[in-house]
């Protein structure tokens, strides 16, 4: 793993990449919708690495010494193994520890169960000891049924890297 973490700013047509990368604890900004001019913007003054499948946007951004991965592959685990090329992501991790919102980019922290019980379903409550909370848009997240995929789509990632 790199010793300064890598950033990026994600292109509007990669929102669940971006979803992937904060879930491996990747600081990733995505907006549904952005122009290339704000975009390259943010990357340049944030010193944020660009992923884009935009022809035009990755010739605009070497001009301007924005670093950048041109995504070519539809698969998300072929777009992570392109980022991967370029800038060594090392083996990727989903824990409570690292993990960033998928919706927000805000950090988790673990919450008391006793602290959310209005806020989760019952059966949840009854099965699940562990939460966490976003920092920012104060989702609450449970290791579901979704971390279990999650867990083997990551297996499959690291046996590539």
């Amino acid at each position: 793993m790199n010793e300064r973490k890598l950033v990026f700013v994600v292109d509007a047509m990669y929102g669940n990449l971006a979803k992937k990368l904060r879930l491996f604890g990747y600081d990733s900004l995505y907006y549904a919708n952005i122009d290339d001019d704000k975009i390259l913007q943010i990357a340049r003054d944030e010193d944020r690495i660009l992923l884009t499948n935009d022809v035009a946007l990755v010739k605009r951004s070497l001009k301007q010494n924005v670093k950048t991965v041109q995504i070519t592959k539809k698969d998300e685990l072929e777009q992570i193994l392109e980022i991967n090329q370029k800038y060594n992501l090392g083996k990727c991790v989903v824990t409570s520890n690292n993990s960033r919102c998928p919706l927000c980019n805000g950090m988790l922290h673990k919450i008391q169960k006793d602290l959310i019980v209005t806020q989760v379903p019952e059966g949840v409550l009854k099965q699940t000891n562990e939460f966490w909370t976003c920092e920012n848009c104060k989702k609450i997240y449970w290791e579901g049924t979704h971390i279990k995929n999650l867990q083997r789509f990551v297996s499959r990632l690291n046996e590539l890297l």
